[in-house]
């Protein structure tokens, strides 16, 4: 793994190492990459390393989603029963009755 290195010096070891390497901020030259799934699709808008590539912007997204999720739990509205499962009355029974 070699991580936020100048790309020459990934360059290097890629080429002296005999085992694949990986990247994360290291250039194109390993023979992998990573990209950390939150810097891909976006979900920050205040900072992002220089080394990551954002696919999209789901901020707004993710925080419409999230508020709208908490206003369904305090209200009530979730989770309903068809979220739920169910279990048989008489196993209900037995258990209350044990």
């Amino acid at each position: 793994m070699l991580e936020a290195i100048p790309s020459a010096l990934a360059r290097i070891i890629t080429d002296r190492l005999t085992i694949p390497t990986i990247g994360i901020g290291a250039g194109p030259d390993c023979d992998g990459h990573v990209l950390v799934t939150h810097d891909l699709l976006g979900f920050f808008d205040r900072f992002a390393p220089k080394f990551t590539k954002q696919y999209a912007d789901l901020t707004k997204v993710i925080g419409d989603a999230v508020g709208r999720f908490r206003e369904d739990v305090v209200e009530a509205r979730f989770p309903e029963a068809a979220h739920a499962f169910s279990l048989d009355p008489a196993i209900e029974r037995a258990l209350l009755e044990s």
